[in-house]
């Protein structure tokens, strides 16, 4: 056996033997519930650690894609924020419904009312 394979069965080992002790020590208090909870916040962390080190990464090796990634998102940011304010307004009766009716044009000569005592137009 090579040196590689003795050091990865020890770590093999010693990765089940912890693994074992974690799994008695969680049957032991009973499978509480604040001991899952720190093993689901523990996770947590380390997804949210990881996952951070693979963006600063990418954003790293293409960075034009951050950009247009960023301003995607601010538009649909900004777009959300619209749609938000436009239903406000809807609740708030603020806002036109948005339905025209063509109205016709009416002849307003037939309409005029011609004031015989105004002096306004008269030579006089």
């Amino acid at each position: 056996m090579s040196k590689l394979t003795v050091i990865t069965d020890r770590a093999l080992e010693r990765a089940l033997e912890l693994a074992h002790t974690a799994g008695d020590g969680l049957k032991s208090a009973g499978g509480s519930l604040r001991n899952a909870d720190w093993i689901k916040t523990g996770a947590a962390i380390g997804a949210v650690k990881t996952g951070g080190k693979a963006a600063t990464k990418f954003v790293r090796r293409n960075p034009a894609v951050a950009v247009a990634a960023a301003a995607v998102g601010v538009g649909l940011l900004g777009y959300a924020l619209y749609r938000k304010q436009q239903k406000k307004k809807a609740a708030t009766g603020h806002v036109v419904n948005g339905q025209a009716q063509r109205i016709s044009a009416r002849d307003r000569r037939n309409d005029t009312v011609v004031d015989e005592h105004s002096d306004i137009g008269s030579d006089a």
